[in-house]
């Protein structure tokens, strides 16, 4: 049988796709703008009759989930993300969402030990290749590995995504290796557009620049800090920047081109930038394509902090919700309310530290605006029951406001609160200090 041939044979429609699901099923449709966008289709259109199906999901980009739509009370399906963005938040009462606790370097390993079960799993792929392979474009993170895990495969193919030339066998997926295909509306990948630091952004970005030098290898994502930092680098003589991220972005590509970027001090994948996703606009889409020097890679090898920590001078910049005094971090909740996911964070906060000459900042601005419109501290005296830890205290390293920048690494729980609260909203430093007296942390000879 040829390949062209093996395809047909495995073409299906979507009522034929979604008629593989049965109560009681785990069903994977990953996310990104490469969800699958078919099957969740079919599965809207059998809210109702299927009961107790599990969906587990991550950030969608394209759209709702139709799913949700179709069931808003979770009488068919239970939301279970692995992260969530605004769609999920938006579409899906916290009452209804199941979210998984998880190291994003640890979702492939998951899937391999059946730690998470995949009945019926779909996700997006590039049209096949005239030898028979699918790819994952430049959202490659755990795809391979859900496949593999799922005992029915569904690969959606969707006209609109290119393959990655350059990177890890598992950007791609074999038709031998896929159940069924499905042939969907072919959407186009999400643009997005940078958004625009604040002073206060722009404050902290310095703060994070004066710890970079020639030839640091960084991990850095998207965001208005991480944008600041960048825009730092660029109008800077710092040169040979290495990068080992889980995201690329526009402005990591727009550093390359310009020279900044050449990866010739990393000690492994020298002179690759090594990434996980990618996202952006179509020009970073195209980008990522076709660059010889943009190794796109699974990531349970991008996140895996053994791997990260090879490298020397390792520089990750992560931003959070809020900190205590002790240094433990969220990211994830607002109080109980999941509002995002563990992700990458802790994987390059362990990895970056094992780095010879590596450093792990956590950024923050000091305070947030309420809903009525008062002033409150990102920095609390402890966080609150029930709120993520996504960094345990034992693991921070430099903290980092708009009011500076401190290690907190190796101090003392007393250390640690002057520290953290040096870098607080000067508001707000008289009562942490008494809030620290009154938890046993603050002793007598701390500054007052």
């Amino acid at each position: 049988m040829n390949y062209a041939e093996e395809y047909r044979k495995k073409l299906i429609t979507k009522e034929q796709a979604g008629a593989l699901v049965k109560s009681g099923d785990y069903v994977d449709l990953y996310g990104y703008y490469s969800a699958g966008d078919v099957l969740d289709e079919a599965l809207a259109e059998r809210a109702g009759e299927l009961k107790d199906v599990k969906v587990r999901l991550m950030r969608k980009h394209n759209g709702n989930w139709k799913f949700l739509e179709a069931d808003p009370e979770a009488k068919s399906f239970v939301s279970m993300p692995i992260f969530l963005g605004p769609m999920e938040i938006q579409q899906v009462p916290q009452t209804c969402q199941a979210p998984i606790p998880a190291l994003f370097y640890e979702y492939v390993e998951m899937y391999k030990k059946g730690d998470m079960r995949v009945d019926v799993g779909s996700r997006q792929v590039t049209p096949m290749s005239e030898d028979g392979y699918f790819n994952f474009s430049s959202t490659t993170a755990y795809g391979k590995a859900m496949a593999d895990a799922s005992r029915i495969f569904i690969a959606e193919v969707n006209t609109n995504l290119h393959p990655i030339k350059y990177g890890h066998e598992d950007r791609r997926i074999h038709i031998s290796e896929v159940d069924y295909i499905v042939e969907g509306k072919n959407p186009v990948a999400v643009e997005q557009s940078d958004p625009i630091p604040t002073a206060v952004d722009k404050q902290i970005a310095e703060y994070i620049y004066g710890e970079l030098r020639d030839g640091s290898c960084l991990q850095i994502g998207y965001g208005k800090v991480p944008l600041a930092v960048m825009s730092l680098i660029a109008e800077s003589d710092l040169k040979d920047l290495g990068i080992h991220t889980e995201l690329l972005s526009d402005a990591l590509m727009k550093l390359y081109r310009a020279g900044l970027i050449t990866g010739k001090h990393k000690n492994i994948d020298k002179g690759k930038m090594v990434y996980t996703l990618a996202a952006g606009t179509k020009e970073l889409y195209d980008f990522a394509a076709e660059c010889p020097d943009a190794y796109i890679a699974p990531v349970d090898y991008v996140n895996d902090p053994y791997i990260i920590g090879q490298n020397d001078n390792v520089v990750s910049i992560n931003a959070c919700l809020e900190f205590d005094i002790t240094g433990q971090v969220n990211a994830e909740t607002l109080g109980t309310r999941q509002i995002s996911g563990t992700g990458g964070q802790m994987d390059f906060l362990m990895g970056s530290y094992r780095s010879r000459g590596g450093k792990s900042i956590i950024a923050s601005p000091s305070t947030y605006r309420k809903k009525d419109g008062t002033l409150a501290s990102r920095i609390v005296p402890a966080l609150k029951a029930g709120a993520g830890i996504t960094d345990p205290r034992m693991c921070t390293h430099l903290m980092c406001t708009e009011y500076g920048i401190v290690n907190i690494k190796g101090a003392s729980m007393w250390e640690r609160a002057e520290k953290t609260i040096s870098i607080a909203h000067p508001d707000f430093r008289d009562e942490l200090i008494r809030e620290a007296d009154k938890l046993g942390i603050w002793c007598r000879s701390n500054k007052r």
